[in-house]
């Protein structure tokens, strides 16, 4: 009885020095392991091969690579792999000049930087200042009023008195309905691909909308109610019904167009007009806009 109990022990025993050898076996091979990764981090991280050697900018218009880069903070030099791209996303989104960015990493030594420039659609004259805003209203580019080369081809806001000044802040303070409005109208405009070709919109009273297109049409457009379709029904009339130099009024501040000459600087003050008739395919699309906007509805719901 005295051996079988003996014969055990040494059975146990024997166990347990076996399981503690496995034990210090998968140690030492996990501990292997983490050096070899170890190892070839460290390698990675310090060999040459994978140091930034070029930066490819690609997007730009008016930034040079060197300022975007500088923006971005990139380097050559510096390994790959410990290149913060998402940080240089972040400084790069903050500028207000650019309007959306991405920064990637091309394997094995080059980094790739796309960016698409914040475009002006507008400027507010302040203080001797240009301030050029983009479609959201956020001052992009503040200028002096000698560089008046910089205004062509950006509509001037009249009537508009700026929340701030200060470049990337947003040009109207969040309750301005006024400014709001404006907004929204140049939103419009640009939808319809008419935004390029304004030079001036007015907008201080919202129940007396302005706009000068093409330095030739001068169009009123009465209250914001409906803007979306008397802007469309206009941009046809401009399209069907006159010609590329001529110039007109078109006052919509009523329930109908109506069209006359342009002859002196200050066109609200002439009278003679003719009405132009609102097509039934101004109205149907007008029809079919609002159907589909239903049924659009109807499934999301």
């Amino acid at each position: 009885m005295t051996a079988e109990i003996t014969d055990l022990q040494k059975k146990k025993k024997q166990l347990i020095r076996k399981k503690r050898r496995n034990r210090i076996k998968r140690r030492l091979v996990v501990f292997a392991f983490l050096f070899v990764c170890m190892a070839i981090i460290f390698t990675v991280l310090k060999a040459p091969f994978f140091n930034v050697k070029s930066i490819l900018c690609v997007g730009q218009q008016t930034l040079t690579e060197e300022q975007i880069i500088k923006i971005a903070g990139a380097k050559t030099g510096a390994n790959i792999f410990s290149t913060a791209v998402k940080t240089m996303e972040r400084r790069l989104s903050e500028d207000p000049n650019i309007e959306t960015c991405n920064v990637r990493r091309l394997y094995p030594n080059r980094i790739k930087i796309w960016v698409r420039e914040a475009k002006a659609l507008a400027y507010v004259q302040s203080n001797g200042l240009f301030l050029f805003v983009d479609k959201t209203g956020q001052i992009i580019k503040v200028a002096d009023q000698k560089e008046t080369e910089a205004t062509k081809g950006v509509a001037r806001l009249d009537g508009i008195e700026p929340a701030t000044t200060k470049l990337g802040e947003y040009i109207f303070a969040t309750d301005d309905p006024v400014h709001q409005k404006t907004f929204e109208c140049m939103e419009i405009l640009t939808s319809l691909e008419m935004i390029d070709k304004v030079s001036m919109i007015s907008a201080t009273d919202l129940s007396d909308i302005k706009v000068d297109y093409d330095e030739r049409l001068f169009i009123m457009l009465g209250s914001y109610e409906k803007m979306e379709y008397k802007l469309t029904f206009v941009k046809k009339v401009i399209s069907q019904n006159l010609s590329d130099y001529e110039k007109a009024i078109l006052d919509y501040r009523g329930q109908k167009l109506y069209v006359g000459p342009r002859t002196t600087d200050k066109p609200e003050a002439e009278n003679e007009t003719t009405e132009v008739a609102e097509d039934n395919a101004g109205k149907e699309d007008a029809e079919d806009k609002k159907q589909e906007d239903e049924k659009t509805n109807q499934n999301q719901e």
